[in-house]
């Protein structure tokens, strides 16, 4: 016994040393920052036909749920799949025009709400009347988000929405926004949801986008097409820095495409400048980092993002930022969503 002993503390000094370097190899590094490219043109403060409502509330509704929860401020970004009227296949072969089914709808609600985000961050979304009668049921089930902005693109079906606890300080959304191919022009299809929230870090822009899908089209090559609306949507965050060089820009949404591709480059920026959008790195509770499950083609991709600019980084609480992955995740949507959680 006394030799084991012994040996225990001949070995004490590797042992705490050890110790040291395990502790010093958790620290928490620093994302490298990164810069920005030049738009002389102003950011567009508000655009016909974008809704911002403020729906009156009493106190106790308008309550802030990141100070109830402790944890910070949660957003949410979330593709809800056709949350909308629109021609849908049913059992037994032919088609209907109808809504969202009633249990995907409550599949859905059921995700929000145990969730508990502040900020929702919504794609395809119908009419400013589907985004409301979504509010209305994440109220009804104990969720309220009374401050919203419904928006889009020439896609008069799929549309854009931000639901909030907190009041939508400015709309800086753009609809109209025009490319070319090829000597042709096209206009973006969902447009950017744009809307600046005041929040214990400072003023913060939320800036929506939902890219062009992977079908293919027969007159243009729906990568190109993708590749523009990303353009067009980093001109826009490049004129935001412009205007301050510490902007605090969340960017999120349905890209439609993966890691290292052209689109998500253009959008991400020149690593290690001072405009560079990081990508919060979501996992799910399988350390997975899937989002989106496209059935026809079998296939399992990351196509939902979380970007940050350098200002909003230090306020990002990574061990509250994930993909939520309950059982029930396919019920409600084919895209998983993505929480991302601000320190206070």
């Amino acid at each position: 016994m006394k030799r084991l002993d012994t040996k225990k503390f001949q070995n004490a000094p590797r042992i705490l040393l050890g110790a040291f370097f395990l502790c010093c190899s958790c620290e928490e590094k620093a994302i490298p920052e990164e810069p920005s490219a030049k738009n002389s043109e102003p950011v567009e403060n508000h655009i016909p036909g974008n809704v911002i409502h403020k729906t009156p509330a009493t106190p106790a509704e308008t309550k802030d749920t990141a100070s109830e929860t402790g944890e910070g401020i949660r957003f949410m970004a979330y593709n809800i799949e056709n949350y909308l009227t629109m021609t849908r296949y049913v059992k037994g072969g032919g088609k209907v025009s109808s809504p969202k089914d009633p249990k995907e709808v409550a599949a859905l609600v059921k995700i929000i709400v145990d969730e508990k985000p502040d900020i929702l961050g919504i794609c395809e979304i119908g009419t400013e009347g589907d985004l409301q009668d979504l509010q209305t049921r994440l109220r009804a089930a104990g969720l309220n988000l009374p401050h919203y902005v419904h928006t889009g693109g020439i896609d008069s079906t799929r549309r854009l929405g931000i639901l909030s606890v907190f009041p939508i300080a400015g709309n800086h959304s753009k609809q109209e926004l025009v490319y070319e191919i090829n000597g042709h022009e096209r206009m973006m299809g969902r447009g950017i949801l744009d809307v600046t929230i005041d929040l214990p870090g400072g003023t913060t822009h939320f800036i929506g986008l939902h890219l062009k899908s992977k079908r293919e089209l027969e007159d243009f090559d729906q990568a190109e097409i993708r590749l523009n609306e990303a353009r067009l949507a980093r001109e826009h965050c490049d004129a935001i820095f412009a205007e301050d060089a510490n902007a605090r820009i969340v960017l999120y949404g349905d890209m439609n495409d993966t890691r290292k591709t052209p689109p998500l480059q253009m959008l991400m920026g020149k690593y290690k400048s001072d405009t560079y959008m990081g990508d919060v790195f979501a996992k799910d509770s399988r350390e997975h980092l899937w989002t989106h499950f496209w059935s026809y083609q079998q296939q399992y991709a990351r196509f939902d993002w979380v970007m940050i600019s350098p200002a909003v980084y230090p306020n990002v609480d990574k061990i509250n930022s994930y993909i939520a992955d309950p059982k029930i995740w396919n019920d409600a949507s084919d895209h998983r969503a993505v929480i991302v959680t601000l320190k206070k």
